[in-house]
Parts: structure tokens; C-alpha cells; sequence
């Protein structure tokens, strides 16, 4: 295999340069807290006030010398020191946060931040994204929320676009006289060279996840991803194509030739009531166990690293389908004027995929909405597996094992193990619904480096007669990719 190195070099930048949350991950941010790391908050879990803090206040720490109840105590100043309340029986004030621990070592101070709030008397600013908007005293969550959830799931719909195989001219029509040959002055390609794309695929993924601590800074978890079967299929018939031919090279004479299975009037090669059918299925599937560890958090804003084991497999088939009514007089081969022929190829490949994966998430968060974005590259083997096979029907009986680009030349089974690498790019905005489901809506990319493919397995040079030996199998390296939206929503507990 050539490998890409321009092309793995710029995934490792885009990794380390671009931002992620991943696929994988779908938990809030470290609950943060407004206060230095080992102060305890204002407000307990419980929503009453720690030993000696009253309600409304900051520590006792940020005071001067208490005066008598009620009375003035005092505080230091810039000009010296100032009066200020003294611990008293006042008006309480509110509790914006009375069900947010203190997250020692995690905290995060904004600037002018003072122990017991901001210099400017505004109300605390939680750094992490989940208080932010969701720890507020009369919210939803005002009764439960005393810590982040630990266990998250999601469900994801995904529309996707996958890149076709790269085949060579398979399928051609022609003015009669020139037989579909490839070069000759009317020939045009139906099928073939080139990539050949499908429809968009629909597909499914789903995410379990356990952070194991209360600060969301170690998070475990799997996911799996499916899409369904999709592909590049063509059909035509000789009521709109006259002339249909299969065109390849022949290794006898040096020379482009052709299958002929379609072509009007009675003389050599002619042929009618002609179907073709060419047929490309491909599947994929991929799936992760992952670890991410919590690097840094800015306010409602956050960076992980993750990594883990990773998995994916891509089939692939391609399969051609001809049947056609001999009209030839003096048919070759022992056929005759009538005999029905079916001939058939198949082409399969398996692509399987064990290694490891590395890369960053980010999330960004404004109020209740956060944008979450991953860069991250899975670097392993990829065990590749074709099969050839082929058959001629005649009237329904078995002729030979041999169709059009297969015969005992190259039908069997090959094996190889590669080297490959797999980047993923995934953007989503999500929004929160609640403080236990999100929704979310976003784009999803994912590039292989290398994959066997129907198409790739596929030789045209062919040499007609009893004991061939073309056309010759060998592995041609294809990238793929797959490029779509997804839709889903998370649960949070």
C-alpha cells in the first residue's frame, strides 16, 4: 500500500488544532465553583448555611473584626479600613446556589473575583456550564441538582453521504456496428469509469457513559454506530439501449473487446429481451470504548482528551446481473437461437479495523446553548478480505463458473492486513431542555485511509478461452469517507 502521509499528517494537526466533544462523551462540563479550591461554598448541598455563615453573606474570612449584634463590624478598604455589616441577625439574602458543593481543586475565578463574590457585588458566576443555567435557585432542578449527573446516554439519527467505489468502465452502448467497444467513434460509458455514488443512507448511533467522579473529570463509556445498506445500482434493458456491451481487454489479441448482450438483427452477437442490473451494497459499522480526561475549563467553557479502543468495519458488494435471449443464427459455443443466457459476477469485501483512538473535545456554552465539537484519529490495522465468484446459466441449467470478469483466473478468496487510519470530525448545537434531556442537531465526517472495495477488485483485462489466466486479482488501495447530519437528543441522570 502507498500510503497518504499528506493526508495523515493533516488529520494529526486537525486533532490537535481543531476542538471536539465527542460522539462519545455527552456530559456536562465540571461543576466548578466560584470559590478558591478547599473553601467551603455558601451553601451546603441541603440549602442551609455552614457553621457560622449567615444567610446572604460572604465567609466570615472576608470580614473585619465582628461588633456587637446587629452592630457594624469592620472591613478593610483601599483608604484604610471601612464599616461593613457584622455577622448580625439581617435580612437573608438569596441562595442562587444553594444546592452547588464546593468542587476543591476545580474551581474557577473570574477576574476581580473576591472570596464570597466578584469585586463589583454582582451575583457568583459558576465556571462550570451546568450551574450556570441550571443551578439557580427556583429552576427546575432547584430540589435535586446538588451535583452533576454521573450517567448520560444518547440517540442519534444520522443522514449520511458515503463515496462510491472507483470502477472502470463495466457497462457501454454503442451504435450497432461498433459492439460497445471502448474507443470506438459511438461508444459511450453507462456505468463506470469513475466513482459511482448512492442516495443518502439513513443510520443509527447510540452512547452510554459513566463520569466517575462528581466533577465530571474522568468520564468511561461505549458507543456503536450503523448505517444502513446503501450503494451505486444501475438498471437498463435493451428497449432503451439497444446495444449493451460489457467491454474489456483482451489478453489474446492486445486488443479492446467486448461482451455483447444486447445488439438488434439476426447476425453474430445478436441478442434481445435483455436486462441488466448492476447492484453496489455497503455497510458500515464502528464502535468505541472510551476514556476522557478533563483538562481544562474556562467558565461554561471546556476541554477533554480522549482515548481508548476503537472498531470499524465497512462491506462492500458488487454484483453484475445480464440476461439475454440469443438471436444469433449461428450462435458460438454450442447455443442456440433462443437459449436464454444468465451470466453473473460477484465481488465482495470485508474491512475490518482494530486500533486505537486519541484526540480533543471542546464544548462552548452560552445559557442553554452549547456548541460541542471533536477532532480525534484512530490509528490501527485493517484486516481486508475479498471474494470472487462468478456463473453462466443457460435456460436456467449451470453452464460454467465463469460470468463476464470472472472466471478460474481469479475467483477465490484473498486476505491482507494493512496499516490505516481513521479521523472523525463531529459538530453539534445542543440544547438544553431541561437539566436531564438535551437536543441536539449536527454534522458528522469520517475518512478511511484505506479499503478494499467491489469495485477496487474488478480487472477488465480478461483472456477468453478454456484455460485463462486473466483477468489476475490484486488489492488496489481506495480511500472512502462518509459526510452527513445527525439528529438526537441526550438524557442526562
Amino acid at each position: 500500500m502507498k500510503l497518504n502521509y499528506s493526508t495523515l499528517a493533516f488529520s494529526i494537526v486537525a486533532v490537535v488544532l481543531g476542538s471536539g466533544r465527542s460522539y462519545a462523551q455527552e456530559g456536562y462540563a465540571p461543576m466548578g465553583s466560584p470559590y478558591p479550591a478547599g473553601a467551603p461554598a455558601p451553601y451546603n448541598p441541603a440549602g442551609m448555611p455552614p457553621a457560622g455563615m449567615q444567610p446572604g453573606y460572604p465567609p466570615q474570612a472576608m470580614m473585619g473584626a465582628p461588633g456587637p449584634m446587629g452592630a457594624p463590624g469592620q472591613m478593610p478598604g483601599p483608604m484604610g479600613p471601612m464599616p461593613g455589616p457584622g455577622p448580625g441577625p439581617m435580612m437573608g439574602g438569596p441562595a442562587p446556589y444553594a444546592h452547588m458543593a464546593a468542587a476543591n481543586a476545580h474551581g474557577q475565578m473570574n477576574p476581580g473575583m473576591q472570596y464570597g463574590g466578584p469585586a463589583d457585588g454582582s451575583m457568583y458566576e459558576p465556571a462550570g456550564d451546568y450551574v450556570q443555567y441550571e443551578n439557580v435557585t427556583g429552576a427546575a432542578c432547584d430540589d435535586g441538582c446538588a451535583l452533576p449527573p454521573r450517567a448520560y446516554g444518547s440517540f442519534d439519527t444520522l443522514v449520511v453521504w458515503r463515496q462510491g467505489g472507483n470502477y472502470p468502465p463495466i457497462l457501454t452502448t454503442s451504435d450497432p456496428a461498433d459492439l460497445g467497444v471502448l474507443g470506438a467513434a459511438s461508444t459511450r460509458v453507462l456505468f463506470g469509469d469513475g466513482y459511482e455514488t448512492g442516495d443518502a443512507g439513513l443510520g443509527g448511533r447510540i452512547t452510554l457513559g459513566l463520569w466517575l467522579d462528581d466533577y465530571q473529570n474522568w468520564s468511561v463509556g461505549g458507543r456503536f454506530l450503523a448505517l444502513e445498506e446503501e450503494g451505486a445500482n444501475y438498471s437498463t434493458n435493451s428497449n432503451e439501449f439497444s446495444t449493451l456491451a460489457f467491454p474489456f481487454f483482451n489478453t489474446n489479441t492486445g486488443m479492446q473487446d467486448s461482451v455483447v448482450v444486447a445488439l438488434p438483427g439476426t447476425g453474430t452477437n445478436a441478442a434481445d429481451n435483455t436486462t441488466v442490473s448492476l447492484n453496489n451494497e455497503n455497510t458500515v459499522y464502528m464502535g468505541d470504548f472510551f476514556v476522557t480526561k478533563h483538562i481544562y475549563t474556562n467558565h461554561g467553557n471546556r476541554w477533554d482528551f480522549v482515548t481508548g479502543y476503537s472498531y470499524a468495519k465497512v462491506e462492500d458488494r458488487f454484483g453484475i446481473n445480464a440476461q439475454y435471449t440469443v438471436q444469433d443464427l449461428a450462435p458460438p459455443g454450442g447455443l442456440a437461437t433462443g437459449d436464454m443466457v444468465a451470466l453473473s459476477d460477484n465481488f465482495s469485501a470485508t474491512n475490518e479495523f482494530h486500533g486505537g483512538q486519541f484526540g480533543l473535545i471542546a464544548e462552548f456554552q452560552d445559557g442553554p446553548f452549547s456548541w460541542r465539537a471533536l477532532g480525534k484519529i484512530s490509528v490501527g490495522g485493517m484486516k481486508q478480505e475479498a471474494t470472487i465468484s462468478g456463473q453462466s446459466t443457460v435456460n436456467g441449467a449451470f453452464r460454467n463458473n465463469a460470468g463476464i470478469y470472472t472466471n478460474s483466473a481469479n475467483e477465490g478468496s484473498y486476505t491482507r492486513d494493512q496499516f490505516a487510519y481513521i479521523p472523525e470530525v463531529n459538530v453539534d448545537m445542543i440544547y438544553a431542555y431541561n437539566c436531564n434531556l438535551d437536543f441536539k442537531i449536527g454534522a458528522n465526517f469520517v475518512y478511511f485511509s484505506d479499503v478494499v472495495t467491489g469495485a477496487t477488485m474488478i480487472n477488465t483485462n480478461v483472456q477468453p478461452g478454456a484455460l485463462p489466466t486473466d483477468p489476475q486479482f490484486s488489492f488496489i488501495e481506495q480511500d472512502f469517507w462518509i459526510v452527513g447530519m445527525t439528529l438526537g437528543m441526550e438524557y442526562h441522570y
